[in-house]
């Protein structure tokens, strides 16, 4: 504590104690933002913050209860108000990493939590892109990145492969944007396949699905080059690529997939039209139609075909579904009803759900939820294929 002169407290303590309330503020009102089931933009990027660097948040709060406590005499009523609200706040910020530390079957990395890999180590990756698909008119061309192992000079290994396919609404996204995690999956001895596809709503659905077809076909016809086990491939998807993952793996058998997973996806379209609502903050039923030209009742096929759940039967390869219950941009029941469906058929699936987590939880592949998602993918791909 500080004593103060008879005209009022110096200027280092008022720049204190302002800094505290500006401290107090911003956190308190970051953590009631994300505590709304609100699905505007702002509030599900503010609820990815508070849940996934929960623990950095909580250091902040800790040093302005600090500075509250020191910076105000004992009987200020601010002095206990504030250092007690950012005592409560640091432990509500807390919360998250304690779940996932309890959830996750062999714990977190701490170090790894608060010193996050600027890089993963790239020595044992090769990363590299590919054409696979070329209309031959010049009007345009798919690629691919390909995350795999290194090999020693000489050796020739096949290495299980995942198409891992991107999100973005159907309308965005770019088949890297999750490289580091894709990078570290490969570390582990897995070949990554990143395709690029075509996007709505200048190309709608079966387009999508037609991509992918090609991608997995042309990897398969190179899988010398690329080193991969071609019986041994797990297409995986979050997001809209979820849902291209679960359709793809469930409704075109040819494909021949040994597992898939998704996290946070939307697997029945007719489900996400009922509730699709336009002034959503992705103004879902305009996405929706343009993704599959129209209402169900203009284009029922589409709707039937891009479903996943109505696709999957006894027959279906094993599954991975991970979601958020604090999710506003994909409704958890999305994932839920999947994992029904599945053991209603015999089907083998697996359901993670994550209490703390929003969309887009493994974003940050050192946080709580990233941790905890990759362990499980790595887990489920450990598995022997059925």
């Amino acid at each position: 504590m500080s004593s103060e002169a008879g005209n009022g407290p110096s200027l280092g303590v008022f720049l204190g104690r302002v800094l505290a309330i500006g401290i107090a503020i911003l956190l308190v009102a970051g953590l009631i933002i994300s505590r709304r089931r609100g699905d505007s933009l702002i509030e599900w990027q503010t609820t990815l913050l508070a849940t996934e660097c929960g623990h950095w948040l909580a250091v902040g709060a800790i040093l302005g209860a600090g500075f509250a406590f020191f910076l105000w005499p004992p009987t200020s009523w601010l002095r206990w108000g504030l250092g007690l609200t950012l005592i409560a706040a640091a432990a509500a910020f807390l919360e998250p990493l304690c779940r996932a530390a309890w959830q996750a079957p062999t714990g977190i990395s701490l170090g790894r939590l608060w010193w996050p890999p600027s890089q993963p180590d790239t020595s044992s990756v090769e990363v590299e892109r590919k054409v696979y698909w070329d209309s031959g008119n010049g009007r345009g061309s798919l690629e691919m990145v390909v995350c795999r192992p290194s090999s020693g000079e000489g050796k020739r290994e096949r290495f299980p492969w995942v198409v891992s396919i991107h999100g973005g609404g159907w309308n965005g996204g770019r088949p890297d944007e999750f490289l580091k995690w894709d990078r570290e999956l490969a570390s582990h001895g897995y070949v990554v396949v990143m395709p690029a596809y075509r996007l709505a709503p200048e190309h709608q659905w079966p387009a999508q699905r037609e991509d992918i077809r090609h991608a997995v076909e042309w990897v398969r016809d190179h899988a010398d080059d690329l080193g991969i086990d071609p019986a041994n491939l797990t297409l995986f998807g979050r997001s809209a690529g979820g849902q291209i993952a679960t359709a793809c793996a469930f409704g075109v058998p040819e494909l021949r997939v040994a597992r898939c997973v998704a996290f946070y996806s939307p697997h029945d379209l007719y489900f996400a039209r009922k509730y699709a609502r336009a002034d959503d903050v992705l103004d879902s039923l305009k996405l929706l139609r343009d993704y599959l030209g129209g209402d169900p009742e203009e284009v029922e096929d589409a709707y039937r075909s891009s479903s996943g759940i109505l696709q999957v039967n006894r027959s279906s390869p094993p599954t991975l579904l991970v979601h958020g219950t604090r999710d506003t941009l994909v409704w958890v029941e999305q994932s839920r009803r999947l994992e029904k469906r599945m053991q209603a058929v015999g089907a083998p699936v697996r359901y993670l759900e994550l209490p703390w987590a929003t969309h887009a939880f493994d974003y940050f592949p050192s946080s709580p939820g990233g941790q905890v998602a990759m362990r499980e993918m790595l887990r489920f791909l450990s598995s022997e294929p059925r």
